[in-house]
C-alpha cells in the first residue's frame, strides 16, 4: 500500500511555510492537552469539515 493511498495529501503539509503571525496566537491560546483553543472559559475546537478542508480530503 502506498503512503498516499493510506494517508492522502497529508504529506503536502511538509511544504507549508509557517507564518509567525499565525503561530503566536496558537502558542498563546492553544491547549495541547485538549487540542483546542481556550479563550477565557470558552473552548474552540475545529470541526471535521475544517480538518478535511485543511488536509484536502473528503470525509464520508
Amino acid at each position: 500500500m502506498r503512503f498516499q493511498d493510506k494517508y492522502g495529501d497529508v504529506a503536502q503539509l511538509l511544504f507549508v511555510k509557517p507564518n509567525d503571525a499565525l503561530l503566536r496566537p496558537w502558542y498563546i491560546f492553544g491547549d495541547p492537552t485538549y487540542r483546542c483553543f481556550t479563550f477565557n472559559v470558552v473552548d474552540m475546537v475545529s470541526t471535521i469539515e475544517e480538518y478535511s478542508t485543511l488536509l484536502h480530503c473528503k470525509y464520508d
